[in-house]
């Protein structure tokens, strides 16, 4: 089955990005981002009946029952940096087999330093008996710095050009209201003079942690005609995963499924790499 040109996003709700948002919940930053996204694609709450989260953070159920939603299929992903994409092609998908008309996809978090986050590994898994053990743990930024020293490795990418994109993403958030570092641009020079985080990885081309939430609405082709924003139509969309969960034990460490997925997506849609005026990747 292809999802080709079945559904459309229609509408869009997202609160500002921050470092953190004390005395709020998840629940209160993803109802927030509803409300929005449902005043922008000209809805009702009452239209709503499909809901997806990211499960690791809030229970669709409780989400649903919380914004006062009457669904009929809700979903929690837990798909990592994913999961933004993969909840718009399980809506998409949702929709096109029928089991909803309607679905809301929303994802969100508060990070409030006060709320504590469990760092507790069960005794027998992967990480605690292959990684944890020698290092480095520090978060994703651990990983992550391993696969830069290899593809530098590999393929002789120079410290220059991963500090280029760290600017380049920088600069297309400049004039993003809600982005957490608007009007605050960063230089080449600023990137490689900032300090490693796990060496070659610098502390300017990492994640920074943050709290916020957005939301967005995808419903039938047919319905999206009615609505008073331009359909945003899905043509294509896929999936990939690694055949291991932790970095110890991959084959290849520079690169990612988002080479199979990618593939699959472009020809669903039926267009290539070429034809593309806009990209955005999670880093």
């Amino acid at each position: 089955m292809s999802l080709r040109g079945e559904t459309a996003i229609v509408g869009i709700g997202e609160i500002p990005t921050q470092r953190t948002y004390p005395g709020r919940t998840t629940y209160s930053l993803c109802t927030e981002a509803t409300r929005l996204a449902i005043a922008d694609a000209g809805l009702r709450k009452e239209d709503i009946d499909g809901l997806i989260t990211r499960g690791s953070d809030i229970s669709p159920m409780d989400l649903a029952e919380y914004m006062g939603l009457h669904v009929s299929f809700c979903e929690g992903i837990t798909q990592h940096g994913s999961s933004g994409a993969h909840s718009v092609a399980l809506a998409a998908s949702v929709i096109t087999a029928g089991l909803a008309n309607t679905v809301l996809c929303v994802l969100g978090g508060t990070r409030d330093p006060s709320v504590a986050i469990s760092q507790g590994l069960p005794p027998a898994s992967k990480l605690t008996e292959f990684e944890v053990p020698y290092g480095p743990v520090a978060g994703m930024n651990g990983p992550y710095g391993l696969m830069k020293q290899r593809h530098m490795y590999e393929y002789g990418t120079t410290q220059e050009q991963f500090a280029k994109m760290a600017v380049n993403q920088r600069f297309n958030a400049l004039k993003n209201p809600n982005a957490v570092f608007k009007d605050q641009p960063i230089t080449v020079d600023d990137v490689l003079n900032s300090r490693f985080v796990n060496e070659p990885l610098h502390l300017l081309e990492s994640v920074m942690p943050c709290g916020g939430a957005a939301a967005c609405i995808v419903t039938t082709a047919e319905r999206a005609k009615s609505l008073p924003n331009p359909p945003v139509y899905i043509l294509g969309a896929a999936a990939g995963v690694t055949d291991h969960d932790i970095l110890s034990q991959s084959p290849d460490i520079t690169t990612t499924p988002v080479v199979t997925s990618a593939r699959k997506a472009y020809e669903m849609a039926g267009y290539g790499p070429k034809d593309m005026e806009y990209a955005q990747f999670y880093d």
